[in-house]
């Protein structure tokens, strides 16, 4: 597989000039990710880390785990997520 430098764009051009030259629609996209919260960032790891190791039988068991991992962490560890 051949690897394309970043300079196989004609030199005079900018990468949306020789886009459009291509027909090729740019969207525009957020300059972060709707899809994470900050909250995230604390949240799952923190879940993983309660249960690393263990494996379940179903996602019933799953659910209930993740719930009981939930009820653990204490609710000033959630509150001190938002801040910062």
């Amino acid at each position: 597989m051949q690897k394309r430098s970043q300079r196989s764009l004609p030199k005079n051009k900018s990468k949306e000039e020789f886009l459009a030259t291509k027909q090729i629609s740019v969207l525009e996209h957020p300059a972060y990710s709707p899809d994470q919260a900050s909250s995230d960032f604390f949240l799952f790891p923190k879940i993983k880390e309660i249960l690393k190791g263990r494996h379940f039988d179903d996602i019933d068991d799953v659910k209930c785990n993740t719930t009981a991992a939930l009820k653990v962490i204490p609710q000033n560890q959630f509150e001190n997520c938002f801040e910062g």
